[in-house]
């Protein structure tokens, strides 16, 4: 039997593990937010109990050794109602660190599907976890490492730690590494994510060779001839709706290769991992959505070689393409492009500002649990030696018992025959 694109693509986790609607994504962020909520409003009371005590206790009796209040949260020092982040918020100051970890990504030198991987292994791990529960900027430092060694871009520990460091925040491998594992279980030890990003060059190329006369692909469209299919896209109108100008192989080669390409790459680098459309859409609809934005026309006269538009699966391609290609236009990163300065330093002011409100607000619902991994890395770590040490004691006990009920065996019934015929010792 012989495997196409598609059905390879099929088996692969990203399909079977991380492929959504939008009403399942909605139901999901809805679930993990109410779980947060409940966690952070439970975990803050009883802080805030333990606070009380130690406060009543210390008034009476002196120092009783329990923070109370330099070092906590203020979720916890703050007598009022915990106001904890709505889905919206919590998807808003995601986003908002997926941005700044593709800033980081690009100043530690990492390629773009390198970056682009990290993004997606914040969203993933954020589908099931909370910002209130674990601080994005924890999580994106490590995800950001462990995009590195899943891509075969590895840093060492020490280097990535010492380049992301700055002289207002010091970062230590402690607190890369306190993390990890704790998303790894997140992705579900699923490190593999398919990305456009050469499906949208090998688009590119196929475009080339019908420029050039030289395409020797699947044709359904009334153009029989490579010839013709040249003739046919040297005609092709600059807008959806425009009228056809002939077109020199110079002004289409450009066209292809510096304008729309240039465009559609810079959707799938900068917006597409920003959206919910790895969760929603295959790369290959992913692609051909971006080169739709950016080349209308292009798209559809190849999109009308590849599949006859007399098909019902031409129609579901187109619907679900532009429904794709609707979401990334949607971003406030691709909005950006066509924006002129005012409107987009007016954006970027908004955007400063509501970040600045949702960071606020963090400071005040933030699960006091899991505010230090580092500590809590180490205790977990601590457990488990304790558990193991207790798993060893429990063997030796075990295996001194087994050894006095058979010396006390061999002291009531005499030693064990001799096997095999030997004469006893």
């Amino acid at each position: 039997m012989k495997l196409n694109e598609d059905d390879l693509y099929r088996t692969s986790t990203q399909f079977r593990q991380w492929s959504f609607t939008a009403e399942q994504l909605a139901a999901q962020r809805a679930k993990t937010n109410l779980q947060a909520t409940e966690r952070v409003k439970l975990n803050v009371a009883r802080q805030r109990a333990q606070r009380a005590q130690a406060t009543e206790f210390d008034s009476t009796s002196g120092n009783s050794g329990i923070d109370t209040g330099a070092n906590t949260p203020n979720a916890v020092t703050s007598d009022k109602e915990v106001d904890c982040f709505t889905v919206a918020e919590e998807l808003a100051f995601l986003e908002e660190f997926c941005e700044r970890t593709m800033a980081l990504g690009q100043y530690c030198k990492f390629s773009d599907g390198a970056v682009a991987t990290c993004i997606q292994f914040l969203r993933r791990f954020y589908l099931y976890n909370s910002p209130m529960t674990y601080h994005a900027q924890n999580i994106s430092r490590t995800a950001m490492f462990l995009a590195g060694k899943s891509e075969s871009e590895h840093q060492s520990l020490d280097d990535f730690a010492q380049r992301i460091s700055s002289e207002k925040t010091k970062v230590t491998p402690e607190q890369i590494l306190a993390p990890e594992y704790l998303i790894v279980q997140a992705l579900r030890f699923n490190f593999d994510v398919k990305h456009p990003f050469r499906a949208l060059k090998g688009g590119m190329l196929d475009l080339m060779s019908m420029v050039n006369g030289k395409y020797e692909g699947p044709n359904h469209s009334p153009h029989k001839t490579a010839a013709d299919l040249s003739t046919a896209l040297h005609q092709l109108p600059r807008k959806a709706g425009g009228t056809a100008v002939r077109a020199t192989t110079a002004q289409l080669t450009a066209r292809i290769m510096e304008e729309s390409y240039a465009k559609a790459s810079q959707i799938l680098k900068k917006t597409a991992p920003l959206t919910d459309v790895y969760f929603m859409y295959t790369p290959s609809q992913i692609w051909l959505s971006a080169y739709l934005l950016a080349d209308e026309p292009l798209v559809l006269f190849y999109l009308s070689v590849k599949l006859p538009s007399t098909s019902p699966v031409y129609g579901k391609v187109i619907v679900a393409l532009r429904e794709c290609a609707s979401m990334l236009s949607s971003h406030r990163s691709y909005r950006k492009l066509d924006a002129s300065k005012e409107e987009q330093a007016k954006m970027d002011a908004d955007h400063r500002a509501e970040i600045k409100r949702l960071i606020k607000k963090l400071k005040t619902c933030q699960d006091p649990d899991k505010v230090d991994l580092v500590k809590l890395n180490q205790a977990q770590k601590r457990d488990a030696v304790q558990g193991s040490d207790l798993d060893e004691h429990k063997a030796k006990r075990r295996k001194m018992d087994r050894e006095n009920f058979q010396k006390d065996s061999d002291a009531f019934w005499g030693p064990e025959l001799p096997k095999n015929g030997d004469k006893p010792a």
